[in-house]
């Protein structure tokens, strides 16, 4: 155990480090009441000292935590919003915690969790400088103060992480468990099904045998739970497409030229210039699953993450393709790749550091 930490230390240091950076933030924005912003969405505490990371979506969690699922026609309602989250919310508040304590508890804690997995998945695939690098990158990336909001992002994120290492060790049962809560937290994890099935087929052939059932049935978890939510949506509001019509109320109605009237929104008066933070880090997000190409990672890793970027403009906007994107998990692999220059790591990683203090600081003006 000790070896265990000692290799792991600087990643721990560096997670943690960066929550305090981001709850540091969150607190200075408190106390300066800077920057204004508009008044926060429905629900949102505005007296904690970390009030602004319960802000936007988080609100909408802790409705669905406190009251359960409601669809109202036309309007903005929160069967937009997958259970996992709402599902540990709710447990948390029946031990006495509030919702906000509970869901800051669980985003700082599950990433610190979710880092460390993705190092272990990391060192398995790449070698170890790049590893330990990509690990402190998505610890300090500009916009990872998403996992220290009261949002999914966490839990998917280590959800994720342990899916992969788990299949990548063969421990198939517990892939499948983990990757269905990760699809149980945010659809986009279905897409990681690419690179379970890839490992499975690489690891049937290294062995000389056919891939096995649990093996497979790992690979397909995450589709096998996204498929649950409109079942029990069905059995909860009598609808089982109650997701999709609230989407389309939220605005993000899938069609095939929405990618155009994403690119089109752009330009629409009365668009926030918001917007274009987020096609910015769409570029970066593709740019980084370039270079981690060039590093060698094979190419259904690559595709279930272009996809998980690419496909939500599919629903006609740039919108929040930002924070989507930090669950593409190669995308710390490239970055890691083009800083593996001595020389450009420190910089790196105190850029990265300052702007994800910026990036907490602008919650109360964008949701991200």
């Amino acid at each position: 155990m000790t070896a265990w930490l000692r290799e792991r230390r600087a990643i721990l240091a560096v997670a943690i480090g960066s929550r305090v950076l981001v709850l540091a933030a969150a607190a200075a924005d408190h106390w300066l009441h800077w920057p204004g912003g508009p008044p926060p969405p429905h629900g949102a505490s505005t007296s904690h000292t970390l009030s602004i990371l319960s802000y936007w979506d988080g609100a909408w969690y802790r409705t669905v935590a406190d009251q359960g699922y409601l669809l109202i026609p036309g309007r903005q309602s929160d069967p937009a919003f997958f259970p996992l989250f709402p599902i540990v919310l709710r447990g948390l508040n029946g031990l006495g915690l509030s919702f906000l304590t509970s869901g800051l508890l669980v985003a700082n804690v599950a990433f610190v969790v979710g880092i460390v997995a993705f190092y272990e998945v990391s060192r398995r695939l790449l070698p170890l400088d790049v590893a330990r690098m990509s690990a402190m990158l998505a610890a300090l990336f500009p916009m990872s103060f998403v996992f220290s909001m009261t949002y999914p992002e966490s839990l998917v994120f280590a959800a994720l992480a342990l899916a992969l290492v788990f299949a990548l060790d063969g421990r198939w049962t517990l892939s499948a468990i983990a990757g269905a809560a990760a699809a149980l937290g945010r659809p986009e994890a279905i897409f990681f099904a690419l690179p379970l099935v890839a490992i499975a087929i690489g690891r049937a052939r290294a062995s000389g045998r056919v891939a096995g059932g649990r093996a497979i049935g790992a690979a397909f978890a995450p589709v096998a739970s996204v498929a649950t939510f409109p079942l029990y949506l069905g059995w909860a509001l009598d609808n089982v497409s109650a997701w999709s019509h609230a989407q389309r109320a939220w605005g993000r109605a899938f069609s095939l030229d929405g990618i155009v009237h994403a690119f089109q929104q752009l330009h629409e008066p009365g668009s926030t210039p918001w917007l274009w933070r987020d096609v910015a880090f769409c570029l970066i997000y593709l740019g980084l699953l370039a270079a981690a190409r060039r590093v060698g990672i094979s190419g259904p890793w690559l595709v279930a993450s272009a996809a998980l970027v690419l496909l939500p403009l599919a629903s006609g906007t740039f919108l929040s393709d930002a924070r989507f994107g930090l669950l593409a998990l190669p995308v710390y692999w490239g970055a890691a790749a083009l800083a593996r220059r001595r020389v450009v790591r420190l910089p790196v990683l105190v850029v990265s550091a300052a702007l994800l203090v910026a990036g907490t600081m602008t919650i109360p003006l964008v949701n991200p």
